[in-house]
């Protein structure tokens, strides 16, 4: 028969003693493993926010944007990237925005009836290249939304660009003898304080 390392009593095998030592220890114990676990949740919670964060970055913006530009329930999603949300706003105040979204919908969905034989829509394939946009070029770029929520009707829109990119992406899809076929795109990431990353479908030195 065992004994208590705590208070040195016999006991049975397989029992717990009920010293106040031993159920203190219990207690602990189960307070580590309490925290223990809370801390391997929040680890794994913050693996995911990690990968998230990183997916809605430069990379992530150009995914959504080329697989919204290819989609025929898509348009939200690209006036959303391409559109200052202020646009968006008036769009929707005078009941136009959901037309808008519909009419870019149906010009994909028709594309895509369009392609032949094998022929796919375009898909992202990798990132070629990124070079930091100079601060006359976020000026053109804060600059060129601007003009977009002119030409809509938006009032006192202040478009403020805190950081972007000039991206040269390639995508890849299939011609219609099932061959695969890439292109190169450049266009422009911005990050629009108060609304987040925005898509000038351009390159730099086409801003402005």
């Amino acid at each position: 028969m065992p004994y208590c390392k705590n208070c040195g009593k016999k006991v049975p095998l397989f029992k717990k003693c009920e010293c106040t030592a031993a159920e203190k220890n219990v207690k602990n114990s189960t307070k580590r493993l309490l925290v223990l676990i809370v801390f391997v949740v929040f680890f794994i919670l913050g693996l995911i926010l990690g990968v998230s964060l990183a997916g809605s970055g430069t990379k992530g913006t150009v995914k959504t944007y080329v697989k919204a530009a290819s989609s025929k329930k898509g348009g939200k999603t690209f006036y959303s990237l391409t559109m200052p949300d202020e646009v968006i706003k008036v769009l929707k105040d005078s009941n136009k925005y959901d037309d808008k979204v519909d009419a870019y919908n149906d010009m994909i969905e028709d594309m895509i009836e369009d392609l032949e034989g094998k022929e796919s829509a375009p898909k992202f394939d990798k990132i070629m290249r990124e070079k930091k946009l100079t601060k006359s070029q976020l000026k053109k770029a804060e600059q060129y939304f601007e003009r977009i929520a002119e030409k809509y009707g938006a009032e006192n829109v202040d478009i403020t660009v805190t950081k972007g990119k000039e991206v040269k992406f390639r995508t890849k899809h299939k011609n219609e003898d099932g061959d695969y076929k890439q292109e190169k795109v450049t266009i422009c990431v911005v990050k629009v304080k108060g609304e987040g990353w925005k898509i000038a479908p351009m390159s730099a030195d086409s801003l402005g």
